[in-house]
């Protein structure tokens, strides 16, 4: 896919990566994560390796990810993130030249699937691993900014909306 906003170039130790073209505005869409919708079971059985990480759409549902989505690489300090499930987003005005990176675990929720992270972000947490167990504070920040997988914002915000019935209720 030949994309006006981005290329894809070598990422150091993080091998293929995506890179701005040219400014890509705050709030600006980058692109839509595209490719077969696949269940678990077909995730379990797919080769563990760099082109092989499906996109975590429901709880037993992904996209088994295509190029060039597969190729945004992770960040602690992510400078995109996902809306509406497959669409990535810039999360602040991203600069030519710049790699454009999000949190993996914003789309997870699984429990059986962790990743040694390698963004050398200086707030790096070392293991990639499910939403639930970024620190609190992360987890409060992402789902302000409305780049939580929707499966997973439904499990984090059902609490505060049931508290927010009874107390109009009362």
């Amino acid at each position: 896919m030949i994309s006006k906003k981005f290329e894809v170039k070598e990422s150091g130790s993080l091998g293929r990566g995506l890179f701005a073209k040219k400014k890509i505005s705050k709030g600006e869409r980058i692109l839509e994560f595209t490719g077969p919708i696949i269940f678990s079971e077909q995730v379990e059985k797919k080769p563990k390796d760099k082109n092989s990480y499906p996109l975590q759409i429901g709880t037993l549902e992904y996209i088994d990810l295509e190029e060039p989505g597969v190729l945004a690489n992770h960040s602690c300090s992510p400078n995109a993130g996902i809306q509406n499930d497959r669409f990535l987003v810039a999360l602040e005005d991203i600069l030519p030249g710049e790699e454009i990176v999000y949190d993996y675990s914003t789309t997870m929720d699984e429990d059986n699937w962790t990743l040694e992270c390698k963004c050398g972000n200086a707030n790096c947490r070392h293991i990639i691993g499910d939403f639930r167990h970024l620190p609190a504070e992360v987890r409060t920040k992402y789902l302000d900014l409305n780049i939580v997988q929707s499966f997973i914002r439904k499990l984090f915000l059902a609490p505060v909306q049931t508290k927010y019935r009874q107390r109009k209720s009362a």
